[in-house]
């Protein structure tokens, strides 16, 4: 995760919500939808939500998948508020 991900996460109280998608991230790492399309390296942006639960606001989740040098990594970029509604 990067600093301003990790930050982003704390300012929103969503710390614990963002490790269980980090950790889910680890065994399933092309959760979600690419955003453009993949570089010749295999890396790819993407995105995916944590839905809105208890106390937990909905989430939109930005990740980048690096598969080489292996083993593949993963990082976290962006965490934003997300109310599920769809701007027209």
């Amino acid at each position: 995760m990067t600093v301003r991900a990790a930050d982003r996460a704390k300012a929103l109280g969503v710390e614990q919500a963002l490790e269980g998608l980090r950790q889910e991230l680890e065994s399933a790492p092309r959760l979600g939808v690419l955003l453009g399309p993949p570089r010749t390296d295999g890396t790819e942006v993407r995105k995916t939500r944590i839905e809105p639960r208890n106390d937990l606001p909905g989430l939109a989740v930005a990740y980048v998948y690096t598969p080489s040098p292996p083993p593949p990594t993963i990082a976290i970029v962006a965490v934003t508020p997300d109310d599920g509604t769809v701007a027209e």
